[in-house]
């Protein structure tokens, strides 16, 4: 399991990575909901897969697509509080 520092230095990552990508600001509170929203649906698709197998690497890819979306909402939720929120 991972330690809070660790799993936080991977959602800064993911921040910065996106902001890279994506430089400018949220223009609304609105667009960085929908953001965030398209990234929970994505999140809720990876939960959704087939839970029950006996193959290890399929467990394992599941499990690496759930923690790699939770980040990704994570990263959005924050980007919305600084970009939306703050002045």
């Amino acid at each position: 399991m991972a330690t809070l520092d660790e799993v936080l230095d991977l959602v800064t990552d993911e921040l910065m990575r996106a902001e890279e990508i994506f430089p400018n600001k949220f223009n609304s509170a609105h667009e960085g909901f929908a953001i965030l929203r398209e990234e929970v649906d994505e999140l809720w698709e990876a939960v959704k897969l087939k839970r029950e197998t006996n193959d290890v690497r399929d467990a394992m890819q599941r499990l690496a697509r759930i923690q790699t979306e939770a980040i990704q909402v994570a990263a959005m939720a924050i980007r919305l509080v600084r970009d939306s929120c703050l002045p």
